[in-house]
């Protein structure tokens, strides 16, 4: 019994930082976008696209031209499919 136990516990430590990750804050999805295209942040919000939150980040270049960054509220990770 003190076998199974141990191996709960482990368990549960090894997946508990996985579970308790807190979503990505508009403040990071900013910091993310504006580092990968500099410029003036338009806007910033999340919308859903095809079932997952994500944030959009809308810059204005230098250039004048203005790009939409995503970037998924859970995983942090840029999402280049959405539009």
């Amino acid at each position: 019994m003190r076998t199974l136990n141990t191996l709960i516990a482990a368990a549960l430590l090894a997946t508990a930082g996985s579970a308790f990750a807190a979503d990505m804050t508009k403040e990071e999805a900013i910091a993310k976008a504006t580092a990968l295209h500099p410029g003036e942040v338009v806007k910033a919000y999340k919308e859903t696209q095809k079932g997952r939150e994500l944030w959009e980040v809308q810059i204005k270049g230098a250039d004048g031209k203005k790009v939409n960054v995503f970037y998924d509220v859970v995983t942090g990770e840029l999402n280049k499919d959405a539009k």
